[in-house]
């Protein structure tokens, strides 16, 4: 440890060792509980003018959902994290992060919770942040032709609003949903089984005679893009979590997108603009630099002519040039 509180330590990572510093960053994403009370819901949750309730109102309700509160503290996977609001017990924000082996993996899906008055006889309300992915429209699950009614277990029913600082899409159960055996934490599970696992391996084809890798590298870089628009602007009271998380998480995400990259312009582009995200993170990458400048075509000389001079200006161009896209 040096005079200013950082901690040096050793990480082996796909390309070699490499040191990398515990800092007040880390150190409060390792702080972060799956589960929180807090008093307040951030200015930015998408319901919080939605049912804002009396006094002594629905105590039934609020009674369900306090227990559904401890429910959560001793049974949320390692993958969703939830914070509660003592103030608003009708509102809650969860994050699910993507599974791995999928095109998903490692992103983070952040839902704020709306809990009507006639909860659990009703469906909570979700609204998801979709940071320009919506990754229903995606799904190799059953889609109408409007992207509105998916047809999972639970039938959530999605419509495209606006709000918590930009687009998103309000969701609803609307089938199979009733007491006792339907909850908040049964929900938010069933929305990672049926939207985020998918299952066919890499190599299958899809109902419409697409090779599958090329619908999972699409897939792959729509939540890339929207890794960088969740770091660059994070849901309040995650913030510290969403900085660790891809701190943490950053060296797995290169080398998973370095494994399904082909050779268009445009995944080279998403790859270099996510290693500086993440590097301005905290996150050491010039290793995965390296390693993707070995996978590129060997350098092209193409010759430029001026006019004005008597020899041609002659110079070397390569496929891929790091300073034309560096962010």
């Amino acid at each position: 440890m040096d005079n200013d509180g950082f901690v040096a330590t050793k990480k082996t990572v796909a390309g070699g060792e490499i040191e990398e510093i515990i800092d007040e960053v880390e150190k409060r994403y390792r702080r972060f509980r799956k589960f929180e009370r807090v008093s307040y819901p951030p200015a930015d949750h998408h319901f919080v003018g939605t049912g804002i309730r009396r006094n002594g109102e629905q105590p039934a309700t609020e009674k369900k959902i306090i227990e559904e509160w401890d429910m959560l503290n001793t049974n949320l996977p390692d993958w969703i994290y939830v914070r509660a609001y003592e103030s608003r017990i009708n509102l809650m924000r969860a994050v699910i992060i993507g599974p791995p082996g999928t095109p998903y993996s490692q992103g983070l899906f952040f839902f704020d919770i709306f809990f009507p008055r006639t909860y659990p006889a009703r469906p909570p309300k979700l609204f998801y942040h979709s940071h320009g992915f919506d990754f229903t429209s995606h799904s190799p699950r059953k889609v109408s032709s409007s992207s509105s009614l998916v047809d999972s277990w639970y039938g959530l029913h999605l419509m495209p609003v606006r709000g918590g600082g930009g687009r998103g899409y309000e969701c609803q159960p609307r089938k199979n949903w009733g007491p006792p055996k339907s909850n908040i934490l049964f929900l938010l599970v069933s929305i990672r089984d049926w939207f985020l696992n998918i299952a066919k391996p890499c190599g299958d084809y899809d109902n419409d005679g697409l090779v599958e890798p090329r619908r999972r590298r699409t897939l792959m870089m729509l939540g890339c893009e929207a890794m960088i628009q969740t770091l660059a602007k994070p849901p309040w009271d995650f913030e510290d979590f969403v900085a660790g998380h891809f701190r943490n998480k950053a060296h797995a995400i290169l080398v998973n997108f370095m494994a399904h990259m082909d050779q268009t312009e445009d995944m080279s582009r998403l790859f270099l603009k996510l290693l500086n995200v993440f590097e301005a993170n905290g996150t050491y990458c010039q290793h995965h630099y390296l390693a993707h400048l070995k996978k590129q075509p060997k350098a092209k000389t193409v010759s430029y002519e001026d006019d004005d001079d008597e020899e041609p200006n002659r110079f070397a161009m390569t496929w891929f040039n790091m300073t034309k896209y560096r962010f």
